[in-house]
Parts: structure tokens; C-alpha cells; sequence
């Protein structure tokens, strides 16, 4: 009986390895198409990390293009409202003399 017994443990034991076995057979099939998957999101990851860095060096080179343009036609108006600021205050000092020469000659100064 006692015979019976180890050997009827034996055969559950074994089965038991042999599952535990497969098992690990499994997870090793899985953590091996667990790290293909990774070094296949590691090459994609790098690829749009390369495409990022060209699209972010150009729209660097777009904003200074554009800066430099911006800086151009700031400098175009500013000089364009100087003059319209120095035209108004001739036409100003004309029309000042001018209303003086008025007064003037009312008043029988000239």
C-alpha cells in the first residue's frame, strides 16, 4: 500500500513537472515575441524621433526666416512713420506761420 502510494505520487508529481514544464515553455515563447515586439517599437520610436528632429530643425529655420522678415518690414514702417511724423509737423509749423501772418496783418503788425 505504502508502495502504491509513492508510486501513485510519483506519477502526480511528474505530471505536475511536466506541466510546470510547458508552462515555462510558454513563457519563454511569450517574453521571446515580448522582446521582438520591443526592439520593433524601439526601431519605430527612433524612426519618428529622426522625422520630429528634421520637421522641429526646419520649422526652426521657418521661424527664423520668418523673424527676420518680421524684423525687415518693422524697420520699413518705423522709418515710414518717422517721416509721416516729420511731414506732419512741417505741415504743422507752415500752418502756424501761416495763421500768424494772418493775425498779423489783422492786427496791422506787418
Amino acid at each position: 500500500m505504502a508502495a502504491a502510494a509513492t508510486v501513485m505520487a510519483d506519477q502526480t508529481l511528474d505530471s505536475r513537472v511536466a506541466r510546470l514544464e510547458s508552462d515555462v515553455a510558454h513563457i519563454r515563447a511569450d517574453v521571446a515575441e515580448m522582446k521582438l515586439d520591443i526592439r520593433d517599437l524601439r526601431k519605430g520610436v527612433g524612426e519618428i524621433d529622426k522625422s520630429l528632429r528634421v520637421e522641429v530643425g526646419g520649422l526652426r529655420e521657418q521661424m527664423q526666416k520668418l523673424e527676420g522678415s518680421t524684423a525687415l518690414k518693422l524697420a520699413g514702417l518705423d522709418h515710414k512713420l518717422t517721416r509721416v511724423a516729420a511731414e506732419t509737423r512741417i505741415w504743422m509749423l507752415l500752418q502756424v506761420g501761416a495763421l500768424l501772418c494772418v493775425i498779423s496783418r489783422a492786427l496791422r503788425w506787418i
